[in-house]
């Protein structure tokens, strides 16, 4: 008998786990510990993105989600700039780097609109950060919710920190360089260290200086300016494509929707940044560009001869005729006008325009 007892007994502490493990969370319950997934949420000023909702921790649903405040983490003081709206471009359907091609297509496509710099999406707690953040100041953030399901209202100070950084105005990946082509056989010529970096931070390679300069107020270009070692700018005119097979390289050309060579630059309008469009990436030869100048232009090339940078690097001439091949990539993450001044060491040919 005592083991039927014994044995009933079990059962019946068996059925109460089983019960208790499931039995459903209350319908209405607002736990106090929604959050999420990311503390903090870092945020590039100026550069669209969107944070997943919040993780309701077995709250119910439906919920009705609000700003209330997003404070500097350091004052406790009410940023202002998360509350004031500006204008933003928006695309009312898919860019297309393929399609839309010229500024009539792309302007079908967008629109102008005034916009915050944050948006919570109301039934799932999304965090969109829109371009409007360009005008929000670099630091770290508080953000303040209320939150409201059948079971009441809860506020919810601190939930996150907001994390906004100074944009990436551009990337590079690979040192700028150019090789050497002999115009009558086509063959390359390249000394050592052509491709190698000098100095990574001012993006420059043995024989390739640039400098990027950003106007945020200016229109969508890219202004490409190649000058000799004396100082000297070549025409927009001499930089070409170069030929691969029956068809031509990349250039900046191949991305932007219009181009246009002046005396002394070439000037590539884009449609939005990314620039060259993340569509490119995975393209062959991805974001690279390939440009020729042609010998007519070139009266000598400067080559490494003894290599210690940077505490010391020496050049030689070489005052054979030769095409310079140049390479590089870029990617410029905002919008806006940049000027590229890429310094070669090379000498331009006087009376050639």
């Amino acid at each position: 008998m005592k083991t039927i007892y014994k044995f009933s007994a079990m059962l019946l502490i068996l059925a109460s786990i089983m019960a208790a493990g499931c039995k459903k969370v209350d319908v209405g319950y607002l736990s106090d510990n929604i959050r999420y997934g990311a503390n903090p949420v870092v945020v590039d000023k100026g550069v669209f993105k969107i944070v997943t909702g919040i993780i309701p921790d077995n709250s119910t649903p439906p919920f009705k989600i609000t700003l209330l405040d997003v404070r500097n983490k350091e004052t406790g003081k009410r940023e202002e700039a998360f509350f004031k709206e500006s204008e933003i471009t928006v695309w009312k359907e898919k860019y297309d780097p393929k399609t839309d091609t010229t500024l009539e297509l792309i302007n079908a496509k967008r629109v102008k609109e005034m916009s915050l710099p944050l948006q919570v999406i109301e039934k799932s707690g999304q965090l969109m950060f829109t371009q409007a953040t360009d005008n929000v100041p670099p630091g770290e953030y508080l953000l303040d919710l209320q939150i409201e399901n059948p079971n009441g209202t809860k506020k919810y100070e601190g939930i996150t920190s907001i994390k906004v950084n100074n944009p990436v105005l551009y990337e590079i990946s690979t040192a700028p360089y150019f090789i050497l082509v002999e115009p009558g056989t086509g063959n390359s010529k390249r000394y050592p260290h052509d491709v190698d970096w000098f100095d990574i931070n001012k993006i420059q390679s043995a024989n390739t200086k640039i400098n990027v300069s950003r106007d945020a107020n200016g229109p969508n270009q890219i202004i490409l300016k190649v000058y000799d070692k004396n100082g000297k700018v070549f025409p927009g005119k001499a930089l070409e494509k170069r030929p691969s097979g029956n068809t031509f390289l990349n250039t900046w050309e191949t991305f932007a929707y219009k181009t246009t060579a002046t005396e002394n630059s070439v000037i590539y309008d884009y449609a939005q940044a990314r620039f060259p469009d993340v569509y490119w990436d995975n393209q062959p030869n991805g974001v690279f560009c390939y440009y020729r100048i042609y010998d007519k232009w070139i009266e000598s090339v400067d080559y490494v001869d003894a290599w210690n940078p940077p505490n010391s690097v020496t050049y030689k001439t070489d005052s054979n005729p030769y095409i310079l091949q140049i390479r590089f990539d870029f990617k410029f993450n905002l919008p806006g006008t940049y000027h590229v001044d890429m310094h070669l060491k090379a000498t331009k040919k006087d009376g050639v325009n």
